[in-house]
């Protein structure tokens, strides 16, 4: 019975294996993430800065963990742009984004799980904010979220965007690595205000959770409906900074518009 369940296993990773490498490699990096986010909370011994950082080195451990595999997008946003200017394949779109969710949702509930006497114990108020990304002080409004959102994601698709660029300057293994430190350089940069989703199911999937494990469907409807943010603003900035990129610098695909010397 145990070898036929391991071959009907082997059957559905091969034939789901790039979403399976997507869930996986989204609750790493969720887990990396909001893990740092609760040891901030819990400890005043860490800071912004750990915080980013832990961001971009969980992202660096989960690409280089299912990157060979999926392409590492644990993005939606990222997912959608390069099915846009990359013909990444349409009909993967979806079930892309189910894994990005899922593995996000999961990455929640681990951190849940790991600091779950000190959540239990603590006010709901001051945990919620582990979990997702919201206006971090009185000073930012929503539309200065929206803005913070979308310039940090079009930085983001520029970046990688340049880094897997053959006519350009391509970071072959180390991409995974300049990636990672530059969601760090994002976060120091541009985080702070808004908590830097840069990406739907990284904010979705764990307000998905926080609404089922305690904290109320209020997670959607707090601060003015701010869920939307992070959603919307990710897929716009990732599509203008593809665009940006390629009308600006890409380079991989030959020009049709300019002519060869017919010396």
């Amino acid at each position: 019975m145990l070898r036929g369940i391991r071959t009907m296993w082997a059957k559905i990773r091969y034939k789901f294996r790039k979403p399976l490498a997507e869930f996986l490699g989204t609750a790493i990096m969720i887990t990396f993430g909001c893990g740092a986010v609760a040891q901030r909370v819990f400890s005043e011994d860490n800071s912004w800065f750990t915080v980013s950082l832990a961001w971009g080195l969980g992202l660096i451990a989960a690409i280089y963990v299912a990157g060979g595999v999926s392409g590492a997008h644990f993005n939606p946003a990222v997912t959608f742009t390069l099915a846009i200017f990359r013909k990444f394949p349409w009909a993967d779109v979806p079930i892309y984004w189910v894994a990005q969710l899922a593995g996000a949702f999961v990455g929640a509930l681990i951190v849940y799980a790991g600091n779950r006497s000190a959540l239990q114990a603590a006010d709901r108020t001051t945990t919620v904010g582990i979990f997702f990304t919201g206006l971090q002080t009185a000073d930012v409004t929503t539309t200065d979220a929206f803005i913070f959102e979308f310039i940090a994601t079009a930085l983001l698709l520029i970046i990688i965007l340049a880094t897997s660029d053959k006519g350009n300057n391509p970071a072959g293994n180390l991409q995974p690595l300049i990636i990672g430190l530059s969601i760090t350089l994002i976060g120091t940069s541009y985080g702070y205000q808004t908590g830097y989703a840069l990406n739907p199911a990284r904010d979705l999937g764990p307000r998905f959770f926080t609404a089922l494990f305690g904290w109320g469907f209020g997670v959607f409807s707090r601060q003015n409906w701010y869920f939307w943010v992070p959603i919307v603003a990710p897929f716009l900035g990732a599509i203008a900074g593809a665009g940006i990129y390629d009308i600006f610098i890409h380079s991989s695909v030959p020009n049709p518009h300019i002519l060869e010397d017919p010396s």
